[in-house]
């Protein structure tokens, strides 16, 4: 995943509660009476937001976990090299002997 589909995300979310939220204020103002739609709409702008929360969760532990596999590759890297020259110090070794 990267930060284009997760900022995809976000927008959608947000675009699509300002959608349920817009509708939402007209039928309370033409069919107030509509409860069960007003209802249903409400939970759907909680779902929304707790989506986006968790959207929001995931991209920080996303960050985090490349920032972790950044630095795991970087020090596999060194210690590559460390064993390369450990390596060429044996060999240095018994050749003197």
């Amino acid at each position: 995943m990267d930060d284009l589909t997760i900022l995809k995300a976000k927008v959608l979310t947000t675009y699509t509660a300002t959608k349920v939220q817009s509708s939402l204020d007209e039928i309370k103002e033409k069919n107030g009476h509509r409860t069960d739609l007003i209802e249903s709409m409400q939970a759907t702008l909680l779902d929304l937001n707790e989506i986006r929360r968790i959207i929001d969760g995931l991209e920080k532990e996303l960050r985090f976990a490349n920032s972790s596999a950044f630095r795991l590759e970087r020090l596999c890297l060194e210690l590559k090299a460390e064993n390369k020259e450990l390596k060429n110090e044996i060999k240095a070794l018994t050749t003197e002997l």
